[in-house]
């Protein structure tokens, strides 16, 4: 068969892509074209025979598996190829496979903040007899749950760590002379004590950690040997991406689905940087042992870089001991010279990168896809070693005027969104001890400090006369007693909210409260809708991940107490934990760390704090870590401190080669809180950046001093805290208020312009002329909420638009969080058991309700109900369900040949996916589908020739096995009901019209509400809605 190749290839491209016979090992350079060879690789074998559905091609990110989707799907249908990460894969295989692993992963997957929140709340019972536990506690936690991961990562499982360690210990007079290696093996049956313990808890609470989805996974493949068989004749091709980003356990995995070398990674060993995440440094030299008749390809040519950028950094690498050389090299520009700023003080570096930034913003580039176009924002990163260090370059940028976007800095305990909603929280738990809480809320509300100090004397002398340990603040506030108390109409509303809020622990679970809080009770997530900027596309981040924190919570909590939720969130905010935010705006500065860049690529890159100590970051030496004679993987010539070292520098040449054009190095001579100069970080001595030929050095002498930095923050935070206010009063109609708030915004404003506010008159304010055109009062470009290059629609999206677009909009726009409902669990866990009762009919395997009722349990999640009443009545409506599905099936003498298949059609220029329940042939060879639903019957014989997901199932068949299907069926299990739709060509043309219709409409944002009296009050989001049909 013709390989169909979509682009042009050079040489080493062309030999990686059309390679055929035993495994292959490519190296690739940055910004070779990794992912594009990839595609090709995967285009080639399709067109030499492989079924899509053949290829396994596994990723280290979501967001690599993603892009590797959106690529593909440009060329070939991907909808029955299995592109996932190695944990998603896993995961499924472990949902596939319950009954041969003995493993419930009912409640979830317990995540790094959920194990360091447990181990913090029992320190106290794991019998620690040589970790000395003092004010280092939180530090001694997240050594010890990482130090788990570590044993994970290498495949030692508790009994290993366990035999390993009673055997060295029986060797006293070896270890008294060996004194360090003694005290780290003490501390080793320490870590061996939670990690038991860890294990344990996964097991009872039917959880499961992402490294246990590998490790898990691996032992179910070697003690079944069957179940790896069904999954080597499932998949004849697997491709690994990122490969230098494994560790130990995936590479096992790798080598257990690829037996027979049908493999091709591709991974660039000078670009591993995740050594602290478990990353296996012995990758690439360990796949070539495994493997017989390995071929190893190089990817050379950079496409990214100047050559200026791709010497200097192939320079950077010349001192690495052991490592391969590559000749890499590109056929870009020369390129400017890299430029080395070396400034006289940290904030002078700061001044520098704004300076440079405002200075080249505007001018014309030659870019990559040989277009020459000016510069914007978003062409500029700003990376650092680590996050702490960004910060000042975000700040600064903001402060004059620049948008920059700062990865990581949506901490949620130290955000005001997170704050607020933390308020409520205590407020709702214990209100007579939360002063402060209600304090911050009065504030945000609008109560002048004058009120505020009214109220809090009176609780003062309250509290003084009395030896309760209330604060009284909450009860002055309910009689409103207080003399010269004015604001008493807003303080009335504040006091009604206050007494809902205290109801609703008693009437709701913590999530539910939570939910209630943030939709209904306060303005908190409606204020974030309000605009599509950053910043309340992170305050919706924020309330999102706290409400995600309580389902964690519940789930391993199941009569769990808000009192007890705050106690969890208080236990976590410990801890150093960021949110992922994965948010972009069109048109700002990236300030990241430079691990956070990868994959990226920018044609100007800042790269800050290159100084002795910054980067490479002083060397800290690992708490645990797996002993040599331990250690299953291939053993580390050098020791840790060298490899750690070795890594900074991969480090920072990944930060290098992020560039395409132009590249700065910039580092200050002295810090602000240090005595002594900062000396050049130690790699820049290594390239002679003072001599090197390459290199333009400056030495930049700024007038910025710290002092005025933290002014003009003093201004920004000014500046953001009355915009909150102005909003929130115009969200209240308190327009007075508003206008007051308006009128201080504008003398911020006169001020950062004028450095004085000499001249200012509140009254040319309000010189405007009225205009009917709001648009054209809008400053900047409105910011799209859709890309149609990333858009995937859905039948139930569309069915979901076609209801109320409003609603479409808060659901898979904005994504804003609805509560579970049991009925959810109830419906997962059945299309469970059918899924795998039909696999089952596939093999040839007659289901039975012993079965049926063993995969129900395993899938069955207990805490998402909220009585044990309330789970029995659903778990017998389950089982009544299942019965309904075995007298069917009994009955049924049509064929099983797909089921869960997954598809992509297109439908006015948009991606639809999803996936049918069941795909049947009939004796006559005719296709039938049938769609599981356990709610109520909602479609009539009529209505269901209307349905959307029954005509999109039905083009889908058409365009899976080249005809339309017979019909397209319904059925009811809860009522053992099936609806059939024979499927008519003319109907289904006019039903694809109307969904191509609302594709364009979905594509041009028209997101008008269509309320209903019985829609809107059954709708999620009618909390936030201000368009509710009224009674």
């Amino acid at each position: 068969m013709k390989t169909n190749l979509s682009f042009n290839l050079n040489p080493e491209q062309l030999e990686i892509v059309t390679h055929s016979g035993g495994p292959q090992l490519v190296v690739a350079g940055p910004g070779s074209g990794k992912t594009r060879v990839i595609v090709e690789r995967i285009i080639h074998l399709i067109g030499q025979g492989l079924k899509p559905s053949e290829i396994l091609c596994l990723t280290f990110s979501e967001k690599a598996a993603e892009e590797m989707k959106e690529r593909l799907e440009k060329i070939t249908d991907v909808s029955d190829m299995h592109i996932s990460t190695f944990h998603s894969f896993c995961y499924d295989v472990l949902g596939d496979n319950v009954l041969d692993s003995g493993i419930g992963i009912g409640s979830g997957i317990m995540s790094r903040s959920s194990a360091l929140v447990w181990a913090l709340k029992n320190i106290d019972t794991f019998g620690f007899e040589h970790i000395e536990l003092g004010n280092n506690t939180v530090n001694v936690i997240e050594a010890l749950i990482d130090g788990i991961s570590t044993f994970k990562d290498e495949l030692i499982t508790p009994e290993e760590l366990s035999d390993y360690l009673e055997k060295k210990f029986k060797k006293q007079v070896e270890l008294v002379e060996d004194v360090e290696q003694y005290d780290y093996l003490q501390k080793l049956s320490d870590l061996l004590k939670i990690y038991i313990k860890h294990q344990d808890y996964l097991k009872k609470s039917k959880l499961i950690d992402f490294d246990e989805m590998i490790t898990s996974t691996i032992a179910l493949f070697e003690k079944k040997p069957n179940v790896l068989a069904r999954y080597h004749n499932k998949f004849k091709y697997l491709l690994v991406d990122e490969f230098q980003d494994n560790n130990f356990a995936q590479l096992k995995l790798v080598k257990l689905l690829s037996p027979e070398g049908n493999i091709t990674v591709v991974g660039d060993d000078d670009q591993s940087i995740y050594r602290f995440q478990g990353a296996y440094v012995a990758n690439f030299k360990h796949f070539e042992e495994s493997f017989d008749n390995v071929t190893m390809r190089y990817l050379s040519e950079n496409y990214r870089s100047s050559q200026n950028i791709v010497n200097l950094a192939s320079q950077l690498l010349q001192n690495v001991p052991q490592r391969q050389p590559k000749q890499l090299f590109t056929n870009n520009e020369q390129g400017q010279k890299i430029v080395v700023a070396r400034c006289n003080h940290d904030m002078s570096e700061v001044e520098f990168v704004v300076n440079k930034i405002k200075e080249l913003v505007g001018t014309n580039i030659f870019r990559r896809d040989r277009s020459e176009r000016p510069l914007s924002y978003r062409d500029f990163a700003v990376l650092s070693r680590r996050r702490i260090d960004g910060k000042k370059f975000a700040q600064a940028l903001n402060a004059y005027g620049i948008p920059a976007t700062f990865v990581g800095e949506a901490n949620i305990f130290n955000s005001s969104t997170g704050r607020d909603l933390l308020a409520y929280l205590d407020i709702a738990s214990n209100p007579t001890e939360s002063g402060l809480a209600i304090i911050r809320i009065l504030k945000n509300s609008g109560i002048s400090d004058q009120n505020i100090a009214r109220i809090n004397q009176v609780a003062k002398r309250r509290k003084r006369n009395s030896s309760s340990s209330s604060d009284f603040v909450y009860d002055v506030l309910m009689d409103l007693n207080v003399p010269d108390l004015d604001q008493l109409d807003e303080l009335f509303e504040i006091q009604k909210q206050f007494q809902e809020l205290t109801n609703l622990p008693h009437q709701n679970t913590v999530s539910q409260t939570i939910f209630q809080i943030m939709m209904s009770l306060t303005d908190l997530y409606k204020s974030a809708t309000l605009s599509d900027s950053l910043a309340d596309r992170k305050k919706q981040v924020i309330l999102k991940e706290l409400y995600n924190l309580s389902l964690e919570f519940e789930s391993q909590n199941k009569n769990g107490t808000l009192s007890e939720f705050i106690d969890y969130l208080k236990l976590l905010g410990e801890f150093d934990v960021e949110l992922e935010e994965n948010m972009e705006i069109r048109d700002a500065i990236q300030v990241s760390t430079i691990h956070q860049s990868k994959g990226k690529e920018y044609p100007i890159v800042f790269i800050t704090d290159l100084a002795q100590g910054k980067l490479p970051l002083r060397y800290q030496a690992k708490k645990f870590y797996v002993p040599n004679d331990l250690a299953k993987g291939l053993l580390k010539a050098e020791d840790e401190k060298s490899l750690a070292l070795q890594e900074e520098r991969r480090l920072l040449y990944v930060a290098m080669t992020r560039a395409e054009n132009q590249l700065y190095l910039v580092f200050p001579s002295k810090y602000a809180q240090n005595i002594r100069n900062a000396k050049p970080s130690e790699f820049l001595q290594e390239i002679d950046f003072e001599n090197n030929p390459l290199v333009e050095l400056i030495d930049f002498t700024g007038t910025t001093q710290e002092t005025l930095l933290q002014e003009q923050d003093k201004i920004t935070i000014l500046q953001q805290d009355l915009q909150s206010k102005a909003t929130k009063f115009v969200n209240q109609m308190q327009l007075e208020s508003a206008i007051a708030r308006i009128a201080d915004l504008a003398r911020v404003k006169y001020f950062k312009q004028n450095k004085t506010l000499d001249g200012f008159d509140t009254g040319d304010l309000f010189s405007v002329e009225s205009n009917r055109d709001v648009e054209a009062l809008l400053v900047g470009e409105k910011i799209p909420l859709i890309n149609k290059e990333n858009l995937r629609l859905s039948a139930t999206k569309y069915e979901t638009y076609l209801k109320c677009p409003l609603q479409f909009k808060f659901a898979h726009v904005l994504e804003v969080p609805t509560p579970d409902q049991p009925y959810f669990n109830l419906g997962t866990a059945v299309h469970a058991v059918a899924e795998h009762l039909t696999k089952m009919e596939k093999e040839g395997i007659k289901p039975t309700p012993e079965t049926a009722f063993e995969i129900l349990e395993k899938n069955w999640n207990s805490d998402a109900y909220r009585t044990k009443k309330n789970e029995q009545e659903y778990y017998a409506k389950a089982k009544e369900m299942i019965q309904f599905y075995l007298n069917w099936v009994s009955e049924n003498n049509n064929k099983a040949i797909d089921v869960e298949k997954r598809f992509k059609i297109d439908i006015g220029g948009v991606a639809v996916t999803g996936s049918i329940d069941r795909v049947e042939q009939t004796p006559s060879g005719q296709y039938q589908v049938i769609d599981f639903k356990t709610g109520g019957v909602y479609e009539t014989k009529n209505s269901i020739k209307e349905d959307t997901q029954m005509n999109v199932y039905a083009m889908a068949v058409e365009k899976i096995y080249g005809q339309l299907p017979e019909k397209t069926s319904l059925f009811y299990l809860k009522e053992g009901k099936m609806l059939e739709n024979v499927i008519k060509t003319d109907n289904l043309e006019r039903v694809k019209a109307k969904l191509d219709q609302v594709t364009q409409s979905i594509l041009a944002e028209d997101f008008e509400a269509r309320p209903e009296k019985g829609a809107c009050f059954k709708c999620a989001f009618k909390s936030i809605c201000d368009f509710v049909a009224s009674d």
